[in-house]
């Protein structure tokens, strides 16, 4: 009686893994696997302090503009917006490929660290601590927690909208969904800062985009501390699209 009723139980269980493998083979042939966003998991960042590094993002924001103006002759304004991207998303993205890629930090050849310290506005001592910093940017990105009054929208939101829109939306769907939803025109994201040694130099990208085409532009500055102030010196790259 009992093998009677094991050969059903065996049939039905056959069945089902087919079943399964079947629907596995259908889905992935159509959706594909699903991609991964691009992260890493850096080591801890024990050259500067969190203290520190968003000590140094909350003043930029206190002093930074949220409407759109000119702020290049402007030495102690920015424009960053109240939504903010926890990473910058942009370099590296392929709609086709549906991936993301995340610049943590701009390269030593972007900055061109030689160059400042021939100039006298870094020391070899400074361009090699901030060398070892881009190092251990990887994994640096906006944290809500530590940014109140400003709106942080995680990678993983942006990708996952992305993802769900590619079929039926064209390219930047979910940017144009955050804007509807966040109640705003544009979107910031910053660069890991580079700390000198004493912490008074500083070079961060600020970067904006409204989120709905070909619309942004990007500033590298070298800002240094002065009467509580953080001001530009030197404008090491920007970018407008």
């Amino acid at each position: 009686m009992m093998d009677s009723m094991k050969e059903p139980v065996r049939n039905l269980l056959i069945s089902s893994l087919l079943l399964y493998a079947l629907f596995a083979v259908v889905y992935y042939s159509i959706e594909g696997p699903r991609p991964k966003l691009k992260r890493y998991a850096g080591p801890p960042r024990l050259l500067v302090s969190d203290s520190v590094l968003y000590g140094f993002v909350r003043e930029l924001l206190a002093q930074s503009d949220t409407v759109m103006v000119d702020t290049v002759q402007q030495p102690t304004t920015f424009y960053i917006s109240k939504v903010l991207l926890e990473n910058d998303l942009l370099p590296g993205y392929k709609l086709r490929e549906r991936r993301y890629q995340i610049r943590h930090a701009p390269s030593e050849q972007e900055l061109g660290l030689e160059q400042l310290c021939s100039e006298g506005l870094l020391s070899s001592v400074d361009a090699a601590f901030m060398r070892q910093q881009i190092k251990f940017s990887v994994g640096f990105g906006l944290e809500q927690r530590k940014l109140p009054g400003y709106t942080v929208i995680p990678a993983d939101t942006v990708w996952q909208l992305e993802r769900l829109q590619h079929a039926y939306a064209p390219h930047f769907a979910a940017m144009q969904i955050l804007r509807q939803r966040h109640h705003t025109s544009y979107f910031s994201w910053l660069s890991a800062p580079l700390f000198s040694c004493d912490g008074r130099t500083v070079i961060v990208a600020t970067n904006m985009t409204c989120g709905g085409g070909l619309c942004g532009s990007g500033e590298t500055w070298l800002l240094q501390r002065h009467h509580g102030k953080w001001r530009k010196v030197k404008l090491l790259s920007e970018w407008i699209s």
